[in-house]
């Protein structure tokens, strides 16, 4: 080989190598690239996005396996996903029937609802603490301890805050399709209630009996269910949209002629005050149309009180007002 051919060789081998170099290191860099994406796509994985109750956005780890519940109406819809990872509720109290499956010991007591037991949650070590609206004061206390997040059910959006609380318990939980049965069979018992109510142009009031007192509640309200999703309207437009709702005497009945008048009793819950059935039972109530015609409702005040937003509960709920039109 003469020197210029030699130093032809010489320069395809040096491209070549070069080439070959560049190559494998491309290749290296777009493995390093593709790593990097498949890490980024598995912590993509293992959060989740939740809606809290104020409307916000809320990243959670996926499947957290040990959770104190405070909400009952959570509680509730996690039983019926089927999720096993509840470890403490409150307890303190009377519980729901609904829930008595939490009554067993390996369940943790961590208070009442209104008083949390800090230290029994803490004992636990949580990987998630889940929230209701009686606990919503405290929920930085809560964070303190673990990741927390208020799950409550707006009464005044029932039915869009349950979807919402449902779908979001079911992605967490790798229970979407669960979740989706329970929202369509509920969703489809509402059609049903809310048709026949529309179809007879029926109104309502909804009250709250507590210690000798009756409080009446608008659309705007915990008990928004029976107006915005049942279907009934209201008799009184006028009621404050509190949330304690608006005191009023037996006499309103008589100036605000409902159809049908359900009725919640908190004394059933605490124990205080005679039985709202007891209270209902007066001269000027007996002469109203809707004590004649039998349609005052006395309705499960565990469940409309203390346990809304559940799977069970809201099924319950809807099946007390259809049973009540029949």
């Amino acid at each position: 080989m003469n020197k210029k051919a030699a130093a032809i060789v010489g320069g395809i081998l040096v491209v070549g190598l070069g080439l070959f170099g560049f190559t494998k290191l491309n290749s290296g860099s777009n493995s390093g690239s593709q790593d990097q994406t498949k890490q980024e796509q598995n912590v993509e994985e293992t959060i989740v996005k939740v809606t809290d109750s104020n409307g916000e956005a809320v990243e959670l780890e996926k499947n957290p396996q040990r959770v104190v519940v405070f909400d009952y109406g959570v509680a509730d819809i996690l039983k019926n996903l089927g999720v096993d990872a509840v470890v403490g509720l409150p307890k303190d109290g009377k519980m729901p029937e609904i829930l008595s499956n939490y009554s067993d010991d390996k369940y943790t007591n961590v208070g009442s609802l209104k008083e949390t037991d800090f230290e029994a949650v803490e004992s636990l070590n949580p990987d998630l603490i889940i929230i209701g609206g009686r606990q919503a004061e405290d929920i930085d206390s809560f964070k303190e301890i673990a990741p927390t997040v208020n799950l409550a059910v707006d009464g005044q959006d029932y039915m869009n805050s349950f979807k919402t609380v449902v779908t979001d318990l079911g992605k967490l939980f790798d229970k979407e399709d669960e979740a989706k049965k329970a929202i369509d069979e509920i969703e489809a018992k509402i059609e049903k209630v809310n048709k026949t109510v529309k179809e007879k142009g029926l109104t309502a009031s909804v009250v709250m009996a507590n210690e000798g007192n009756i409080s009446a509640f608008s659309a705007k309200s915990r008990y928004g269910l029976i107006y915005n999703g049942l279907g009934f309207a209201e008799v009184d437009k006028n009621i404050d949209d509190s949330t304690h709702g608006q005191q009023v005497s037996f006499e309103y009945f008589l100036e605000n002629k409902a159809d049908y008048v359900f009725v919640v009793d908190r004394g059933a819950i605490t124990g205080k005050g005679d039985s709202a059935s007891k209270l209902f039972d007066n001269e000027v109530m007996n002469k109203t149309e809707v004590a004649k015609n039998g349609n005052i409702v006395y309705l499960n005040s565990v469940i409309w009180y203390t346990m809304t937003g559940g799977i069970e509960s809201t099924n319950k709920m809807i099946d007390e007002i259809a049973d009540a039109l029949k």
